[in-house]
């Protein structure tokens, strides 16, 4: 993702605690009740080594495909663990620590159940904020469970863990100002690889309600599903989304919030069942003839996809969030996604390209177009301009076939995601979930800016997706 100011804050070295383990008498039951099913659990870890070489050699352990699990009905979603830390001299009354905790585990348990219930009863909805950010994030719930319900993979929850961690808080006249990541782990009903993520960032104040109870007035979550909602309560309300936040506008207070989320949760749920329609057409053509959607296009050196797949793996993490010294974190320009992704392809051996007028390189921060080995080009770390130079380039340099079927896509493909005709987001496919009859089920991916490995590709809330299917490289 490369976009305006839609990073809003990024405190680098984040210390998450490891997430907590299930206590022992809950494990016996856990354990004893996927016996039962004849489950086995697999425990994929990356190789997480330090290295300042821009381009290493890399060999991948991880299986490549995945099956999915059994589709009987799960029982309720298993909180494993839920834990809030601080960092040094953050100080958090006991109260505020458990509202935290209290909302993100009902929400965890509503998400991993495809059920929806209220959130409101955690904001202060006897002003105008507490009443729009409880709307905010009810609308979100409902969208990312309506999204979610609607394809065939199962995208429900057996498990899950989640770590908040507070970088800051202050309080000023009785309001909490807090900054805080959470870091998760999921395992998804879909497949037996348990899907982690990171780096998730939440701005929030909290004061104390008519109740006496400390509840939210802001609720402000960078997640996929909140910056499409955003966009579209800033563009109601009349302000432009790319030069400010929704936190920090004058809200009418006679704003009729149920009129506003109603209508954009109608728009969300119609653009998501023509997306998801297609998607599930893609998928039944393709199961029924993988052999018709094979590439024809070929290129001169094959792309080492073990190698740009372990590099995925290495610098990406479920607890804390990971860089490559040797290059720029383009978090504050609006996440660092196509700059993670075009460096896994780097490492495959896929070398820069910087002849012609489309150009593929990163040797510095300074934007440039020469046909030297200097600055750095759009298409490395922006995700429309890496589409436009795949679609465009022709003879030396990275070779790619866009707008296949997703469905055909391979661990080292690049899977974006969409909005309103520009690529918000770009991952790297990791595995491919097949079916005990060998059809697909779905991809699972790793990518950065919320920092993410073996997520399924189906469970983003975004849903107008597109392959990029890399084929190698010609040199000249």
């Amino acid at each position: 993702m490369y976009r305006k100011r839609r990073y809003r804050y990024r405190h680098r070295n984040t210390k998450l605690k490891k997430l907590a383990m299930i206590g022992i008498s809950a494990a016996v039951v856990i354990g004893a009740f996927l016996a039962l099913l004849g489950f086995v659990k697999q425990n994929n870890e990356s190789n997480t080594s330090s290295g300042n070489n821009i381009a290493e050699e890399e060999t991948s352990s991880d299986s490549e495909t995945v099956p999915v699990t059994d589709t009987a009905e799960p029982e309720k979603i298993t909180l494993v663990s839920s834990e809030v830390t601080t960092e040094k001299n953050v100080k958090l009354p006991d109260e505020i620590r458990q509202l935290l905790l209290d909302y993100t585990s009902d929400k965890y348990e509503y998400t991993g159940e495809l059920e929806y219930k209220s959130l409101s009863q955690y904001f202060n909805t006897d002003n105008t904020y507490g009443k729009l950010y409880a709307g905010f994030c009810n609308t979100s719930l409902q969208y990312l469970i309506y999204e979610r319900q609607s394809h065939s993979a199962d995208l429900r929850y057996d498990e899950a863990s989640f770590v908040i961690n507070v970088e800051s808080a202050t309080v000023k006249k009785g309001v909490y100002t807090l900054n805080y990541t959470i870091s998760e782990k999921v395992s998804f009903a879909i497949c037996d690889t348990p899907a982690e993520s990171c780096g998730m960032e939440v701005e929030a104040q909290v004061s104390k309600g008519t109740d006496g109870k400390y509840k939210f007035d802001i609720l402000a979550e960078d997640t996929d599903v909140n910056l499409l909602i955003e966009e579209r309560v800033m563009n109601y309300l009349g302000y432009d989304y790319d030069e400010y936040y929704l936190k920090d506008m004058k809200i009418p207070d006679n704003t009729d919030c149920d009129k506003m989320y109603s209508g954009i949760l109608k728009t969300l749920k119609a653009e998501a069942e023509t997306n998801i329609t297609a998607q599930e057409q893609m998928l039944s053509d393709y199961n029924a003839d993988p052999d018709s959607f094979k590439t024809t296009k070929t290129a001169k050196h094959e792309y080492d996809r073990d190698k740009a797949v372990a590099y995925s793996y290495k610098w990406v993490d479920g607890e804390k969030v990971i860089r490559n010294p040797a290059y720029s974190d383009y978090a504050i320009y609006g996440g660092n996604c196509q700059n993670y992704v075009s460096q896994a392809l780097f490492a495959s051996g896929i070398p820069m390209d910087w002849s012609g007028d489309q150009q593929w390189k990163w040797f510095d921060d300074e934007g440039d177009i020469f046909e030297s080995p200097t600055g750095r080009s759009g298409s490395w770390s922006g995700t429309e301009y890496f589409y436009e130079y795949c679609n465009k380039n022709t003879g030396k340099g990275l070779v790619a076939e866009t707008d296949g079927n997703i469905f055909s896509a391979q661990p080292g493909d690049v899977i974006q995601y969409v909005v309103d005709g520009w690529a918000h987001h770009s991952v790297i496919v990791s595995k491919v979930i097949y079916d005990d009859n060998g059809n697909v089920v779905d991809l699972l991916i790793n990518s950065n800016t919320t920092d993410r490995v073996d997520y399924p590709m189906s469970a983003y809330g975004y849903t107008d997706i597109r392959l990029v299917k890399i084929i190698g490289y010609n040199d000249k």
